[in-house]
């Protein structure tokens, strides 16, 4: 049973999140028609990774190359519309959104090409995700949190909600990544805490956006990110807020 486990963990857990991506596309279509695009967005989160789970295998016989770059697209996939969305619930400008991805995307990437450098580039290499983590944290707690608070309590209450589990997810990924890397556990135990904290973010995160009408109606007056105008990065999205919002 364990080793049946082991083998096919991810084709499991694919089949989860596949279905679940097609129960979040059939939810999203019953959203106010401006509050879709955060629907599909969530939509997108997990079903980038249910490709990833059921297409690792496949796609590694046909093309011969390692499960790392097929694992890394797919993490670059999840978190570029879970990005955005969290930007517009905040209702952070494009700057402060983009540098966010960035920060991401980053860590993301040079997390997979540590593992080919050696000596101290490597041990630099190594040591960016962390700074980068913490940096990521900073900005969800700090800049975004402070544009967040003056939006509507629907708003300002989903932020905070996805804030913590995206934050929670960051942490759980390195923690387990350190506890491997160190072999507390064994590869199976590391396998299963990796699919289990990746699931939760994007089934947690479609789940509470796709949930919060009245949150993503008001955000959908700006968009996912609005490249026409910028102005909640000067930190003061209360002058540019219509009378009663």
């Amino acid at each position: 049973m364990m080793n049946f486990l082991y083998a096919n963990s991810m084709q499991l857990a694919g089949v989860l999140l596949g279905l679940i991506t097609l129960g979040f596309v059939g939810w999203a279509r019953t959203l106010p028609i401006a509050c879709r695009r955060y629907g599909y967005a969530a939509t997108v989160a997990a079903g980038a990774m249910a490709v990833v789970y059921l297409g690792t295998a496949p796609i590694q016989q046909a093309l011969g190359i390692g499960e790392d770059p097929i694992r890394f697209l797919g993490y670059t996939a999840m978190w570029i519309p879970i990005v955005l969305v969290i930007g517009s619930i905040a209702g952070t400008g494009k700057r402060l959104t983009l540098g966010l991805l960035g920060v991401v995307l980053a860590r993301v990437w040079v997390t997979y090409f540590a593992g080919f450098l050696d000596g101290a580039a490597m041990t630099a290499a190594t040591l960016v995700p962390f700074v980068l983590l913490v940096v990521g944290i900073v900005l969800l707690y700090g800049p975004f949190a402070q544009t967040a608070a003056v939006q509507s309590p629907e708003r300002s209450l989903l932020y905070n909600k996805l804030k913590h589990l995206i934050a929670l997810a960051w942490i759980g990924l390195v923690a387990n990544g350190l506890i491997v890397a160190f072999q507390l556990v064994d590869e199976f135990v590391g396998l299963i805490v990796l699919l289990y904290v990746e699931v939760v973010l994007v089934v947690g995160f479609g789940a509470l956006v796709l949930r919060n009408v009245e949150a993503l109606e008001d955000a959908s007056r700006t968009g996912l990110l609005s490249f026409g105008t910028d102005t909640t990065d000067s930190f003061d999205p209360v002058e540019n807020r219509e009378p009663g919002d």
